[in-house]
């Protein structure tokens, strides 16, 4: 069954099966409203056809674009990629420590008491459930996969560190540490503190729809229920999009590897990647319409306990002593440069390469310094890791701002950041 509503001020008029529904004071948006059955259970879909139908329209197009012109595709967005790093890294560094400093200000403030829902709504899950869902959400394959990945390319690779000949190979050790807490740590899951606390409160406190245009209801008023509101949520759903895509897409390509080294068998081929690509699509729908209290709650259950297994099983079976060596100084490391880290953009690299000093005229002859003076700087390493996380964590952060907005009602400002934070060091 479908129906639409519309509500004019108090007034409902029902045509058939199509009603016209306002809910808002002044949102006079359309609205359709999906129903399987006349069951109070029956699952319901409440859509604005106009974002869907755009959206729809964009996401084809592009895919499209992409599919047919593949090679051009490539270059253009690569290209585009490229620019935005060299214009607007300023504004990806300095806005994720803007939000941090917010953050804080929030947590330390009287307002940290607020409860996201009515004084006395009770949080629907368990502290523990509740961890596991917003760890869950947050990452997957890229953390298992970029955990031990990361800090050997930094240790091994071109970047700033690897550069300064007069560094010891602990030193380099220590900094590609640094770096990979730095991309995985407080500045990346700042971005779904600030939408899921926005969403919250818009939601549970002023009694807004669950959408990514409420955030802006602040600054626009009620220009959120006409055009500005559509155009922001067709935004949101374009991003996330791109981010679900970049998560697959490194995902499926990360899989076959790993499946072809546990089995040999399974060569690494595109039509490998694609049956991979269908059975996530397949599970990961099942798990939505299964609802968040059965599918998605239980699935992030299991990925957090596996996650946990994994960690604890490396620890005590490899080098017990070193690894708890190595995280006590990590973390001390992370916390001593983090304000560096955090503000770092390339600047001077922008200008000319920062390849460090000269050994008696010559490079040094470690594997690990590089002549080429044309891949540092910005439009490389920044290009492709800082700004390419920032931009990553933030194009997730509409659809997971959401869910731990959904998942977070009864808890205060406080528990919900103290839960976000905590994945962080977990």
């Amino acid at each position: 069954m479908i129906a639409v509503q519309r509500n004019n001020h108090g007034s409902n008029h029902r045509k058939s099966t199509l009603d016209w529904q306002n809910h808002a004071p002044n949102d006079n948006s359309i609205r359709f409203r999906c129903s399987c059955g006349n069951s109070k259970l029956s699952p319901r879909f409440d859509f604005n056809p106009v974002v869907s139908i755009i959206s729809f329209v964009l996401i084809v197009g592009f895919v499209t674009f992409c599919s047919i012109y593949a090679t051009d595709s490539k270059a253009v967005f690569a290209s585009a990629k490229t620019w935005i790093t060299d214009k607007f890294t300023w504004l990806y560094i300095g806005s994720q420590d803007l939000w941090i400093v917010f953050v804080l200000v929030i947590y330390c403030s009287k307002y940290g008491s607020m409860k996201l829902g009515k004084d006395s709504d009770e949080p629907e899950f368990n502290d523990a459930t509740w961890f596991s869902m917003l760890f869950a959400c947050g990452i997957g394959v890229g953390l298992f996969f970029y955990g031990v990945a990361e800090p050997i390319y930094h240790y091994t690779g071109k970047n700033r560190f690897t550069a300064d000949v007069y560094r010891s190979d602990n030193e380099v050790a220590q900094w590609a540490m640094n770096l990979t807490l730095y991309h995985w740590g407080l500045h990346a899951w700042i971005v779904y503190v600030v939408v899921g606390l926005t969403l919250s409160i818009m939601c549970y406190r002023k009694g807004l729809r669950m959408t990514m245009k409420s955030c802006f209801y602040p600054l626009v008023g009620d220009r959120i229920f006409g055009w500005v509101g559509d155009f922001i949520d067709i935004l949101s759903i374009i991003a996330t999009l791109f981010g679900v895509c970049t998560s697959l897409g490194l995902g499926v390509i990360q899989l076959n590897s790993g499946l072809k080294y546990v089995f040999g068998s399974v060569n690494e081929t595109i039509e490998n990647q694609k049956i991979l690509i269908w059975i996530i699509t397949f599970m990961a729908t099942m798990s939505t319409v299964s609802g968040i209290g059965l599918g998605i709650r239980r699935l992030s259950e299991v990925c957090f306990a596996i996650g946990v297994f994994l960690m604890v099983a490396v620890l005590f079976l490899d080098d017990t002593w070193f690894l708890l060596n190595l995280f006590t100084q990590s973390f001390g490391s992370y916390v001593q440069w983090i304000i560096q880290l955090g503000f770092h953009c390339d600047a001077f690299e922008m200008v000319a390469p920062s390849y460090g000093g000269k050994a008696d005229g010559d490079w040094s002859d470690r594997n690990r310094h590089f002549e080429d003076t044309t891949s540092d700087g910005p439009a490389n390493w920044m290009d492709g890791w800082t700004v390419f996380y920032w931009g990553w964590w933030i194009s997730w952060s509409p659809f997971v701002g959401m869910f731990i907005a959904q998942i977070s009602k009864g808890r205060t400002i406080r528990e919900f950041i103290n839960g976000k934070i905590n994945c962080f060091n977990a």
